[in-house]
């Protein structure tokens, strides 16, 4: 008990903010997506973060999160793959800078994504580096909602633009982490309202 409460101390104190918040659930929903170097959690680098959030089934566009996140490291693959081009006059963040904010703007809200285990296995690498917990909110992910309201099985796979194509949710021309968090609250309210959430 006495190594707990040490350990809960030394959290830095967004973190404890961010704990505190957990004693009643939520009604706000945050839709996520980021953009990272690759697909491996221990290895990749989280480049940008983008949110928006979901209330009395309404996205609410003022209620959202972008950060970009300032690379040492940066290659022309990346930039193209991602969207996100060194030099570009958009603000930069620290990584732990971009996190904490996130954190703050995330509060107990309810996580949506796409594929969203590999979103939060990013998050929960980057908070482990400034000696944080994991994160705590619980979380659905658009691809599974869709599989069990077309009743398909679990191995079966639909990128974002796949499910957006399928509701006519048109595409942006830039494929960014904000654009993706849009476009999965879109996806969101269309299969909360067909499973009867």
């Amino acid at each position: 008990m006495l190594d707990w409460l040490k350990i809960n101390k030394d959290y830095p104190q967004f973190w404890k903010d961010y704990l505190g918040k957990f004693e009643n659930k939520s009604r706000r929903f945050v839709a996520f997506s980021t953009e990272t170097t690759g697909l491996d959690a221990e290895k990749d680098v989280i480049l940008s973060i983008g949110a928006v959030a979901i209330e009395n089934n309404t996205i609410i566009v003022k209620d959202s999160f972008e950060a970009l996140i300032f690379q040492e490291k940066f290659t022309p693959e990346t930039a193209l793959k991602t969207g996100v081009i060194k030099g570009v006059p958009e603000e930069k963040h620290s990584e732990s800078e971009a996190i904490e904010s996130f954190i703050n703007y995330l509060g107990n809200a309810v996580l949506i994504g796409h594929r969203i285990h590999f979103d939060i296995a990013m998050i929960n690498t980057a908070l482990e580096k400034l000696h944080c917990g994991k994160l705590k909110n619980e979380a659905l992910d658009i691809e599974v909602m869709f599989k069990k309201w077309k009743q398909l099985p679990e191995e079966k796979q639909f990128s974002l633009d796949e499910l957006g194509a399928y509701f006519k949710i048109s595409k942006s021309d830039r494929h960014t982490a904000s654009n993706d968090a849009f476009t999965i609250s879109l996806l969101f309210q269309r299969l909360k309202q067909r499973l009867g959430l």
